[in-house]
């Protein structure tokens, strides 16, 4: 109850309060991430003594408060010091002696014991009869008892038919175990499609402290699963992961941001052994970390501020590494009271949904304890790419995928090659001699600063004296014309002095490093506000001003940049309550940038059934696997399993940030890992750095050209099931060990393996097969046998080794 509105808020499930209130129970009537107020009469049981009068209450419902419920006392028998309880294909068998409690299904079975820590393993029928079960470690992991927990569980016996387990350690600390086949409504938006493992909800008392850093926290094992993959795009995308220390830190999508966390994230892993670790993505106040190492101070800004800080994480075993400490060799998963931390400054560290933001009177406090829980599911599977594919079910598909235009053809930007110095004169240059080449193109894309004022969504009239004569010469030259297109408005703008006295941009109540309230820095000098992307007027407005532009000159879509939560003010404020910061990022991706057929996004959040390129962040020109060349392949096969199979790796050769340019060999060897890529992008001419670079860097076009029957097929069959276009290696075998660690080749397919020199100065490469017969489609009469390295492989300046499967012949 909030003192001064006398409002309360409830979540949609029904909860009960310990002998204070009758359940409430309330039910979600508007989309998700939109409030919603409903009417309901609490009506207290009857009890001696004097007390409020009862009335009509009205009930604010934000969405579903995951974070705080009521425990009610536990009215159920609990299972003896030895029993075997059976319901809904589940078995709960518990040993007092071992203090242990097993929950067997079909194929899995979960150990967990008295101190919290959990093993999963893979059950295998080994005969028709299943007389003989093969058992298989998959998951080594723990819960996190808060202190007061009691050193033995009690198991609730009455839900087993239900297809769950409760289990508590006293009043501190409930585990609720669930099989995937009983999930409630409360789970299907996340976990719905899972198979052969169990999704539990983890509770514990919130932390009261200034910092609020305890946690409902998971830990697994890195090392009991083998090797590990997914999560999200890093600064520095270690492949497998295992490979870097991922700080412990908050878990939202960033430009280059605390832990290295960069545009693109999606809380799912999956592990060598067949396991499959998720979170709900909507768990409040998210934390992460994966072989984190000691904890460090860091402040952490937005866009360029971080530009200047190193990038993570850092490498495992690297001398950065040994400046932290070894790493602890676990993934943590921590739902919080808040994103305050004594370690990390960030963005949002304050910030506080207003739906969790309820206080109550002191007779309340006494009655309702404020809890935390973080929900996650453990799944054994068969191998990491069975776990990859059950993980894939759970996310949203798309009807189609983006257009064909932007895959057959490269994409042409002005950014890398001018940067904000781009005009009418240079756009037009820059295209006569792409023409000229006899080069394919499908987009030419107009970066900054074609604007006068950021948001105004009009050409500088002085940089672009004849805008409709301008598009009209790049649509008879071949090109669709694009702009680049940013959610914000700075204040000198007409936009700004249009939108703000409607409401249609985010606000906040303070000053911040220097602001007024609601401006924030970026990647350029001038202040900016950020689109109320919940406010459905302010969407629709953005968009219709976007629309006219197109009718005014014939423009055929946009680059969307941004769209990170980390763009917002401190305690930001918006028109409709958000219960987590992604959905900023998920309302301004289906709000705004899928109403438009040409467009590109760099970020996202459960939008993976949007037929819209995803675009990688800005790469470096440099050659390491920071955020360079050696991290285009690890970023592009993270995009798959995250569920974004048509990713657009960022320009060739890199932005050319710092002033530091590709030299012919980077933008060579780039060309060539891009070629097979779902989609290439340029802006550095190659022909500006020498010939022999514009020669090498069209033969990869021309490997391209010759493999698009290919890339087409598995663009478009990845509408059905998000099945990456480009794959891992263990994706042709998952049960060859030798897969797990190759960050350096990827297949198209099934069928074509590409090997891609990423080291400077290298002539040749070491190149593993799997199993089969393989040609080298650079020398089609060799034929090598699968399942072996090919050692010191010859792969001068001009080559890009690339392998065909022989089919086999049926005998």
């Amino acid at each position: 109850r909030d003192r001064g509105s006398g409002h309360v808020c409830c979540t949609r499930e029904t909860h009960e309060a310990r002998n204070e209130m009758r359940v409430w129970r309330t039910t979600k009537t508007q989309s998700r991430g939109v409030a919603s107020v409903v009417k309901c009469t609490a009506s207290p049981p009857a009890r001696s003594g004097p007390r409020k009068g009862t009335r009509a209450i009205e009930v604010a419902v934000e969405k579903r408060r995951k974070t705080r419920e009521l425990v009610p006392p536990s009215r159920e028998g609990t299972l003896p010091d030895s029993e075997v309880a059976d319901g809904r294909n589940l078995r709960v068998l518990v040993d007092r002696k071992d203090g242990r409690l097993d929950v067997v299904q079909s194929h899995c079975r979960l150990c967990l014991h008295d101190d919290g820590k959990m093993t999963l393993y893979r059950r295998e029928n080994r005969t028709n009869n299943g007389s003989h079960v093969f058992e298989k470690k998959v998951a080594e992991a723990r819960l996190t008892l808060p202190q007061g927990a009691t050193k033995k569980f009690a198991v609730v016996k009455n839900f087993v038919n239900r297809g769950q387990v409760d289990v508590r350690w006293g009043t501190c600390a409930q585990l609720r175990i669930i099989l995937p086949s009983a999930i409630g409504n409360e789970h299907r938006d996340w976990a719905e499609g899972l198979r052969d493992g169990f999704l539990f909800e983890f509770t514990v008392p919130e932390d009261q402290s200034e910092m609020h850093e305890g946690c409902a926290e998971l830990t697994l094992n890195l090392e009991a699963s083998g090797q590990w993959f997914g999560g999200g795009h890093l600064m520095k995308q270690h492949w497998p992961l295992n490979k870097g220390c991922w700080e412990v830190g908050p878990y939202y999508p960033f430009d280059n941001g605390p832990n290295g966390l960069n545009t693109l994230l999606s809380p799912h892993w999956m592990a060598s052994s067949g396991l499959l670790a998720m979170a709900d993505p909507e768990t409040p106040y998210l934390h992460v970390g994966l072989n984190a190492p000691s904890p460090r101070r860091r402040t952490w800004g937005v866009g360029v501020q971080n530009f200047k800080l190193q990038y993570l994480p850092v490498t495992s075993g690297s001398w950065s590494s040994l400046l932290y400490g070894k790493g602890d060799g676990l993934l943590r998963i921590q739902a919080r009271g808040s994103y305050k931390s004594s370690n990390v400054t960030h963005p949002l560290m304050d910030w506080k949904p207003s739906s969790w933001g309820v206080s109550f009177d002191d007779t309340e406090q006494q009655v309702m304890q404020r809890r935390i829980r973080v929900r996650f599911a453990l799944c054994a599977l068969e191998n990491v790419k069975a776990a990859t594919e059950v993980a894939l079910k759970t996310l949203p598909k798309p009807s189609k995928g983006p257009p064909s235009a932007m895959v057959e053809k490269p994409i042409w930007t002005t950014w890398a090659r001018y940067h904000a110095s781009v005009d009418q004169k240079k756009v037009l240059q820059y295209a006569t001699e792409i023409v000229g080449r006899g080069l394919e193109r499908s987009v030419m894309e107009i970066d900054d600063k074609w604007q006068k004022k950021y948001g105004d969504l009009e050409f500088d009239e002085k940089k672009f004296p004849d805008v409709d004569q301008m598009v009209e010469k790049l649509h008879n030259d071949g090109f669709l014309v694009t702009l680049w297109v940013m959610p914000f408005v700075e204040e000198d703008s007409d936009a700004y002095r249009e939108g703000a006295p409607r409401g249609y941009f985010v606000k906040a109540e303070s000053q911040w490093m220097g602001l007024k309230p609601g401006f924030i820095k970026w990647w350029n000098k001038e202040p900016v506000v950020a689109l109320d992307v919940t406010n459905p007027a302010a969407t629709e407005w953005f968009v219709g001003r976007l629309k006219a532009l197109q009718a005014k000159h014939g423009i055929d879509g946009f680059k969307f940049d941004a769209g990170e939560p980390c763009f917002l003010p401190p305690n930001f404020q918006t028109f409709a309550p958000i219960i987590h910061p992604t959905d900023y990022t998920r309302l301004y991706i289906e709000r705004v940038c899928s109403q438009f057929e040409i467009a590109e996004v760099r970020t996202g959040h459960r939008t993976q059934s949007l037929p819209l390129m995803m675009r990688m962040g800005d790469r470096f020109s440099t050659w390491d696997i920071g955020n360079g060349l050696q991290s285009l392949i690890p970023t592009l096969l993270t995009s798959g399993l995250l569920g974004y199979p048509y990713c657009l790796p960022d320009m060739v050769g890199g932005n050319a940030y710092f002033g530091r340019k590709p030299d012919i060999e980077l933008m060579v060897r780039w060309a060539q890992a891009n070629a097979l890529m779902p989609a290439v992008q340029f802006s550095i001419a190659p022909w500006d750095l020498s010939s022999k670079a514009d020669k090498l860097c069209t033969e990869a076009m021309l490997i391209r050209r010759r493999a698009m029957n290919r890339i087409k097929d598995l663009a478009h069959n990845a509408t059905n099931a998000l099945e990456p276009i480009c794959r891992p290696m263990w994706w042709l075998d998952p049960e060859d060990e030798e897969t797990f660690h190759i960050f350096d080749q990827f297949a198209v397919g099934q069928d074509m393996i590409v090997a891609p020199v990423v080291e400077k100065g290298r002539r040749s490469r070491d190149v593993y097969l799997t199993e089969g017969r393989w040609k080298d489609m650079a020398e089609p009469g060799i034929v090598y046998e699968g399942k072996q390295w090919l050692r010191d492989l010859h792969a001068p300046l001009s080559k890009l080794p690339m392998f065909l499967r022989i089919p086999e012949v049926p005998m």
